[in-house]
């Protein structure tokens, strides 16, 4: 402390010119640094400018008592006190207590592994199978919209053709793609069946009687959409007519199609990304087959119907025998419906006219002999009384009552 010129040092810190005891507390007590002095013998130095004529006794209390109030205000630090270098036991303890090993880490991530393997197959296969759940049924209602709406157009029957059906139900169903020639343009390559035992090449699929929906004497188109979906379509020109009212699921049935809702992409697979509607791309008849058809192994058996309840269309003008004579057998002893009532009931369908005469070459591996019923009807002035039937092997083609019973050989 030196007096003489007004310096009083108090441990480490330095107080010039020094205060008045009226100024001493508020200044003081404020300890506002006017500016650093260099650090000096060990001691670093804070200068205040005080007010004169101080007490130095005074200044040096007070500076003092300001020093420790402030020092007990530090604020507390939380350090981190590493365990005792020696002591390996309570190092061991301290590690474990805050972390893993190394082999408890690769312990833990070999279980995530083992059960990731096990349950992400299963959880993909559910989610694809949801997925494609989805796309079939939103193909089903645009579908079923798509005829619906031409229904009530009237734009849905009246076609010989499956592409001039096609052309107009392009303003109904968003196509990107027609393939005419050879369907695999539009749809895979190939195809397999629910347990994968058959393959059909989808370039083989060309008409209606490659769908095994019949003869329907149209060709079956491949078909790309806009949305992914790809298709294999045939049309029935023998569609009728239906009322405006008809839901989805009836003007559909003027259409025999397979359809792979994600396009060309795998499985390919029936009843997984491919469905079919009115159709059945597969050989599974159980019968022998002869070009396009299959056909019963043997002749079919079958009774006669009596028809003489309006059922058909002679029917409903000759439903007694006294305003129709004779005709009224016809219905009573109608054998040409007992036929394709015992097709139906076996899962296939009476032949065609057109159809019978494909069959002739095959005559003799079929066993083929007499005179055969078909589905063709010949309408005249008695009213459908009478259908056409087919002699083998000479292939004569006549129209004969229904009354009559004829042979019956089944195909689809």
């Amino acid at each position: 402390m030196n007096t003489g010129n007004l310096e009083i040092q108090v441990r480490g810190a330095v107080c010039l010119t020094a205060p008045s005891p009226q100024t001493l507390s508020s200044t003081c007590g404020f300890a506002k640094c006017l500016r650093p002095l260099p650090w000096g013998e060990g001691l670093r130095a804070a200068a205040f400018t005080l007010a004169e004529q101080a007490e130095p006794a005074a200044l040096v209390r007070h500076c003092e008592a300001q020093q420790a109030t402030k020092q007990s205000r530090k604020p507390t630090v939380l350090t981190f006190v590493p365990p005792l270098r020696g002591n390996r036991n309570l190092q061991s303890k301290f590690r474990r207590g805050v972390a893993f090993t190394l082999a408890e880490v690769l312990i833990t991530l070999s279980v995530i592994g083992i059960v990731a393997a096990l349950t992400m197959p299963a959880l993909m296969a559910n989610w694809q199978e949801k997925s494609f759940s989805t796309a079939k049924e939103v193909f089903d209602r645009r579908l079923e919209e798509a005829t619906r709406q031409m229904n009530i157009n009237e734009a849905l029957t009246g076609y010989t053709t499956t592409e001039t059906f096609v052309d107009e139900l392009k303003k109904y169903l968003k196509i990107s793609q027609v393939c005419p020639s050879d369907p695999s343009g539009c749809f895979a390559p190939a195809i397999t069946n629910g347990d994968g035992s058959e393959t059909v090449e989808t370039k083989n699929l060309k008409n209606s009687s490659d769908l095994n929906e019949g003869d329907w004497r149209t060709k079956a188109l491949g078909l790309g959409l806009i949305n992914g979906y790809t298709a294999i379509l045939s049309y029935n020109p023998d569609c009728p007519v239906l009322d405006i009212g008809a839901a989805g699921a009836q003007t559909t049935s003027c259409l025999s199609l397979v359809y792979d809702i994600n396009g060309k992409a795998k499985p390919n697979k029936l009843g997984k990304d491919v469905y079919t509607l009115n159709a059945n791309p597969f050989n599974s008849c159980g019968g022998i087959k002869a070009g396009s058809l299959c056909v019963s192994a043997s002749n079919v058996t079958y009774e006669r119907i009596d028809t003489c309840d309006g059922t058909s269309e002679y029917d409903k003008k000759c439903t007694t025998a006294n305003n129709c004579g004779s005709i009224y057998a016809y219905c009573t002893n109608n054998y040409w419906a007992g036929a394709k009532k015992a097709c139906v009931d076996i899962g296939m369908r009476l032949p065609t006219q057109v159809e019978l005469n494909a069959l002739l070459p095959y005559a003799s591996e079929l066993g083929l002999s007499g005179w055969y019923w078909s589905s063709t009807e010949y309408s005249t002035i008695i009213h459908d009384a009478w259908a056409r039937y087919f002699n083998f092997p000479d292939g004569d083609q006549l129209n004969r009552g229904k009354h009559y019973n004829y042979n019956v050989r089944c195909v689809k």
